[in-house]
């Protein structure tokens, strides 16, 4: 495995002579398998070529496609040479061992001897992609990509799975017209996009190139992916290269993977979960404790890596919480964190990348040195020696390369008949302790939704469902014993069903699926929407039954439809419905008393809203009334024509369950929030702000909320004392006019 550095400046090029060492291009790495022919064991000669693969298309790629290029003009000319030499002399044997890298062969093509008069085989450059997120900084170069353009190359583009748009959807935005004058569709070589999901465990074997004597894939290098936390949908990987060991032509098989390989992970774009971990105080997990920190999880990804690509855009002092300069929230890491987790991860070596746009060279050699000194100490605090630090620190630098051969640890003397290898004692050589798994490629087979609804009730989320890119199938059933059989044979990706279709034999259903079906049965994700009137008893059985969502009161379907796009994708779902208070009743019969809902603007509201909205410097204030299945605003500074939104996706549906103000400072980094359509869709929710407003209910024996005084921003920030003080004024000032009516 060969890794060559393209660019590794963060969010903007920048070409200045000042940062000329270390680079000014965005991210782009290029990372080639191992060329090296093993000999197989009875003399037959099994070449392997190297196959490329692309971390993300910063403005990097640009000279990454000069050389792809010249590398096939390169091999143009080789086969020129090829077919002349045949035509000359009649044959002899091909030159294809010295084939440049990234040249692979057209698939269900052999790897022949040229014979007198025949054509020499032709061959398909390209290899694989794999893009972390679509930020610009990481996409960018994509448009100035030569090799992308012409139709003698073979391209697989990875990346996040988004919920609404498609990987393609969303490269082609930054090449409309109105941006670039080509379009995405114009670029002539043979294009697959497949979008990805964290996956820890299985992963996927990039597919070799077919360069034996056989119809067998010699891909030897495994991706896995997790996600990072990043402020959009954003994916790490981890690269592993295994020894690959021929087999005797007698063998069945036609490669021994071997057990032990090496391997780097690319984590950019991501921020400590815990922000208190920006300046240092990680602490590895406890193999004796079941559960661990999100952050340590994070670090569990790239253990034991030999090498380390992550994200270390600020310092400490930089990302400065709580200052008006601060980087909080901004999705990059720290060189604190990141060389504790490389640390404890037992990384063997760390690079620091996506270097801040406006640090110069300079400046790089001073944070570099600051982690190397950190990770002295680290040694010396674990009790070993600060002159021998087992993690090696560097910066990425355009231009650099770094080898990591997977066939190091062998020698003509290790390859037995049945593929053992004698054990290595080279400590660069990463050692995986798991079976590995045949080569398999990524699934792109259709996901498959099972309804259990009525016919009627069906049509608006089957509707939504099928008019995605990559969109399941959709099987809507009735029966009981209909589903049952269409389960068993058909291992759905998710189940929803409506107990007010199947009242309680819907969780006897659920039962069967859970301890009837296997694994699959065991795992599969299903949502059931609670007949009305279900309560705790119903919450603990489908608790019992590991149902994935117990849905209770009204719901939009653009709820539901998250909900299982969620779910097809395995992500958690990170958009909570508020649960309904425990005397919903009498307060939307307080709410319906005064007269509110669907009546006219007012000014003695609007005036309150406005004020709001100049004092907090915000671009929305809102009067929004909660209702069943609805909140309504009666005052609306900043939402031109909107007159309500669903409950379910309503933020002000949280806050009549306090007393107190809610506060959610950046909506992405909350889990109740981070997917609801108004944070990921108009007006782009970041900051919300709402006070509860009260009113007396009939008996005026007590107060109900009724709704809230909210403020609205696209940005996250917070609210100091005195902020909060005054937005209960204002709350206060609406709760007076009302008083007022009465």
């Amino acid at each position: 495995m060969k890794i060559q550095i393209y660019g590794c400046r963060g969010s903007i090029p920048r070409p200045n002579p000042e940062m000329a060492r270390y680079g000014g291009n965005t991210p782009c790495i290029e990372v080639v398998s191992s060329p090296r022919q093993c000999d197989c064991v009875d003399g037959d000669d099994l070449g392997h070529l190297g196959h490329r693969i692309i971390l993300d298309l910063g403005s990097g790629a640009v000279d990454l496609g000069t050389k792809v290029m010249g590398e096939m003009f390169q091999a143009k000319k080789r086969q020129q040479a090829e077919k002349k030499e045949v035509a000359n002399e009649g044959g002899g044997e091909s030159s294809s061992k010295n084939t440049p890298t990234g040249v692979t062969f057209a698939k269900g093509e052999e790897k022949e001897e040229p014979k007198k008069n025949d054509a020499v085989v032709t061959r398909k450059f390209g290899g694989t992609i794999l893009l972390t997120h679509t930020h610009w900084d990481h996409i960018q170069g994509l448009p100035f990509f030569v090799p992308l353009y012409l139709p003698q190359f073979e391209w697989t583009i990875y990346g996040p799975r988004g919920i609404a748009k498609s990987l393609q959807e969303i490269l082609s935005g930054q090449m409309q017209h109105d941006y670039f004058p080509v379009r995405l569709g114009d670029m002539a070589s043979n294009t697959k996009y497949q979008g990805l999901c964290e996956d820890m465990e299985k992963g996927f074997w990039i597919n070799g190139d077919v360069s034996t004597d056989c119809d067998h894939s010699t891909s030897s290098i495994k991706v896995t992916s997790k996600y990072l936390n990043h402020s959009v949908l954003t994916l790490g990987y981890k690269l592993e290269e295994f020894a690959q060991i021929p087999l005797p032509s007698s063998s069945q098989q036609h490669f021994r993977r071997k057990k032990r390989g090496v391997s780097m992970a690319y984590i950019t774009d991501h921020e400590p979960f815990d922000h208190a971990l920006a300046n240092g105080g990680f602490t590895p997990r406890d193999p004796r404790k079941p559960n661990c920190t999100a952050d340590q999880y994070h670090a569990q990804f790239f253990e034991d890596v030999d090498v380390l690509v992550h994200d270390c855009q600020y310092l400490f002092s930089e990302y400065a919480p709580g200052s008006p300069a601060s980087k909080e929230y901004w999705g990059h890491s720290t060189v604190e964190y990141v060389v504790e987790v490389a640390f404890y991860a037992n990384v063997k070596q760390l690079l620091l990348f996506h270097h801040d746009p406006q640090r110069n060279d300079d400046q790089m050699d001073e944070v570099l040195l600051y982690a190397r000194e950190l990770a002295e100490k680290l040694e010396e605090k674990c009790g070993g020696d600060k002159e021998n630090v087992r993690l090696k620190v560097d910066a990425a630098k355009e231009g650099d390369t770094y080898d990591l051969d997977p066939y190091a640890f062998l020698d003509e003397n290790d390859v037995s008949v049945d593929g053992d290898v004698a054990e290595s004692k080279r400590d660069s050589i990463r050692h995986v302790d798991d079976d590995i798994s045949p080569p398999r490629s990524v699934n792109t087979g259709q996901q498959c939704v099972l309804l259990g609804f009525y016919e009627s009730a069906s049509g608006p989320i089957r509707d939504m469902l099928e008019s995605t890119a990559n969109s399941p199938k959709v099987e809507v059933l009735q029966s009981r014993d209909e589903l049952l059989r269409f389960a068993k044979q058909n291992h759905p990706s998710v189940i929803v069903l409506d107990n007010r279709l199947f009242g309680c034999t819907g969780f006897e259903f659920c039962k069967v699926i859970r301890t009837e079906m296997g694994e699959w049965g065991k795992n599969v994700p299903m949502l059931v929407i609670a007949c009305p009137g279900e309560g705790q008893r119903a919450r603990l059985t489908a608790e019992r039954l590991s149902i994935d969502d117990f849905i209770q009161g009204p719901y939009s379907p653009s709820y539901l439809f998250t909900r299982i796009q969620v779910s097809l994708l395995r992500m958690p779902l990170r958009w909570r419905r508020a649960p309904l208070p425990e005397n919903e009743s009498e307060r939307l019969d307080t709410l319906k008393s005064t007269g509110l809902l669907d009546s006219l603007p007012e000014e003695r509201f609007d005036r309150i809203t406005r004020l709001a909205k100049a004092m907090f410097k915000v671009p929305i204030s809102l009067v929004s009334l909660v209702d069943e299945d609805r909140q309504w605003f009666k005052s609306n500074q900043g939402l031109p024509g909107a007159a309500e939104t669903p409950r379910d996706s309503a933020f002000c549906a949280h806050a009549i369950l306090t007393d107190d103000i809610m506060v959610v400072p950046d909506a992405l980094q909350d889990d109740r929030f981070a997917d609801n359509p108004l944070v990921e869709g108009s007006p782009n929710i970041r900051f919300y702000a709402g006070c509860p407003i009260k009113v007396a209910c009939k008996d005026e024996s007590s107060k109900m909320p009724i709704g809230t005084l909210c403020v609205i921003d696209s940005k996250p920030r917070d609210l100091s004392e005195d902020e909060r003080r005054a937005l209960k004024d204002f709350g206060a000032m609406v709760e007076q006019e009302l008083a007022n009516d009465g």
